[in-house]
């Protein structure tokens, strides 16, 4: 039932395989992905999917980062500057796309596959807070006030000290963090 459109039902099993092709190489996200952006900076502005907070200014994870819960943090590289930064996060993102298209399914001991650094890269538990695609400044009310800012503190200092990553979804960004103003500041 539902869906008013009065052609022929369509399976799950047929959804499935329709959103798999369509990840696969050649796949309508796959193509459009091969033409996006993880940053961009248009004249003065830059733009990325999520928060450029203290925890993801300047960082760019390794191309071994596992999507996964990880023990700690993954490996990674701070760069200098907005530029390289943008430049460095768009390379992951071909290299990533690169190793999908060749290595597109699961190895035979489901451990890894090809472009697994972009699964991690969305994802703030195996990025161990560090994602730029899903940082976020709030998950909803007043982000600026002081009461705000001390359930932030209060959520990193309780995410670092138990070492766990799914801790990290508790934290909301600072919008108003000088450091990172002055980091976009200077380019």
């Amino acid at each position: 039932g539902g869906g008013g459109g009065g052609g022929a039902a369509v399976s799950d099993e047929e959804v499935v395989a329709a959103a798999v092709a369509d990840v696969m190489p050649g796949g309508a996200m796959s193509n459009y992905l091969r033409h996006a952006c993880v940053a961009a900076v248009f004249g003065q502005t830059l733009f990325a999917h999520g928060a450029v907070d203290a925890r993801t200014a300047g960082y760019v994870p390794d191309d071994s980062t596992r999507f996964c819960l990880p023990a700690a943090p993954q490996a990674g590289r701070m760069v200098d500057s907005v530029s390289e930064w943008v430049d460095a996060l768009n390379g992951l993102l071909e290299r990533g796309l690169a190793d999908h298209a060749a290595r597109p399914e699961w190895d035979a001991e489901r451990a890894t596959r090809g472009g697994e650094v972009l699964l991690a890269l969305q994802n703030r538990d195996a990025m161990w807070g560090r994602s730029i695609v899903s940082n976020s400044y709030a998950d909803g009310g007043c982000i600026t006030t002081e009461s705000a800012a001390r359930v932030r503190e209060a959520a990193l200092a309780d995410a670092e000290a138990r070492a766990d990553p799914s801790a990290f979804a508790a934290v909301a960004s600072d919008p108003l963090d000088a450091g990172v103003a002055a980091w976009l500041i200077r380019g």
